[in-house]
């Protein structure tokens, strides 16, 4: 498995979000991606004679300005760090190039498009729906410090242990669900991993050997913690496919990690735990303050919700150490 930690996923998809972001600002750059008014007025001319734009004014076409301040709002902050002289003016050409584009949209009209109206509306439709969204989870939600604390001495053993973890790989969900009643009805894990596996530890009876938090997929690990040796939990769906796992045997880490190494990534779980509750928490008020009806049918389809999958984090079912009396008796709890 690659090593991927929660700290460089968190960066990763903060990058990811920021470039999309000043990508965004920069296409959809108009009459509020750029300054217009009296010190336009006054610039217009002299850009237009060949003169260079006023202070504090880095690209013009016609009476649209950009000006730093505008540069600074369409570069996000996690982009500004390190930024160079030909990135900025290539932001500067590209804003040149919308606003041209733009202004000659408005010139003909196609503001006024049936088509490109709807556009626009559910454009503005789903940013300030979700700029809603972030201020009323940024009132909702808090983490304390003695909350981090608490949850660091709640979970220590995924911080200061390591587990020797086994696993089966399977295409799909029904080939999961038939290899997990075999393991039920007395089959061995590792006979299994090797002749069913398709991931490439299937040749080491699916040994992964000691792992620690933070050098598996992201996914099992909040399973694999809470299994105890001997227990088999799954199946959890991944990338890869579709997993069962078993703890084999567990011994502490050669390298813990502590409190001050582990506190952005709990920041990170328990704020995206009390995001989506919040979350749920919002839509149940909004719907009951508001009437809200939605078709049974359409083109002769019922529309039924989709039954929620299983939570990814949690062992769907789990198989305690010995045979099939011990597997029954887990059924029947």
């Amino acid at each position: 498995m690659t090593r991927t930690t929660p700290r460089g996923r968190v960066r990763s998809r903060r990058a990811a979000a920021a470039a999309a972001a000043a990508a965004a600002a920069l296409l959809l750059a108009g009459p509020s991606g750029c300054s217009r008014g009296k010190q336009a007025d006054e610039t217009a001319a002299g850009a237009r004679k060949g003169q260079a734009p006023a202070a504090g004014v880095l690209a013009q076409v016609d009476d649209a300005t950009l000006t730093e301040a505008d540069l600074q709002r369409l570069v996000p902050p996690e982009l500004r760090e390190g930024i160079t002289g030909a990135e900025i003016r290539d932001v500067l050409d590209r804003w040149v190039n919308t606003e041209l584009l733009y202004q000659k949209a408005r010139k003909e009209g196609l503001d006024r498009d049936p088509a490109v109206a709807a556009r626009l509306h559910d454009m503005e439709r789903d940013l300030l729906a979700d700029e809603m969204l972030q201020r009323e989870l940024a009132a909702r939600v808090q983490v304390s410090g003695d909350e981090l604390q608490a949850y660091y001495r709640s979970h220590l053993a995924q911080y200061t242990q390591e587990v020797q973890l086994k696993q089966i790989v399977l295409g799909t969900r029904e080939e999961a669900e038939d290899v997990l009643q075999l393991l039920r009805n007395g089959a061995q894990f590792e006979a299994l991993a090797r002749q069913r596996s398709t991931d490439e530890s299937a040749a080491r009876a699916g040994d992964l050997g000691f792992v620690g938090k933070g050098s598996m997929n992201p996914t099992i690990e909040p399973v694999v913690f809470t299994l105890q040796p001997g227990e088999v939990g799954g199946p959890i769906a991944t990338t890869e496919g579709f997993h069962l796992l078993k703890v084999a045997a567990k011994r502490p880490a050669g390298d813990p990690i502590p409190f001050e190494a582990a506190r952005d990534e709990i920041m990170h779980t328990l704020l995206l735990q009390r995001q989506q509750a919040a979350q749920a928490q919002l839509q149940q008020e909004l719907q009951a303050a508001s009437q809200v009806t939605i078709a049974a049918t359409y083109a002769g389809m019922p529309l039924v919700q989709e039954t929620a999958p299983a939570p990814q984090n949690y062992p769907a079912r789990t198989l305690p150490p010995g045979g099939p009396a011990d597997s029954a008796a887990a059924r029947g709890r």
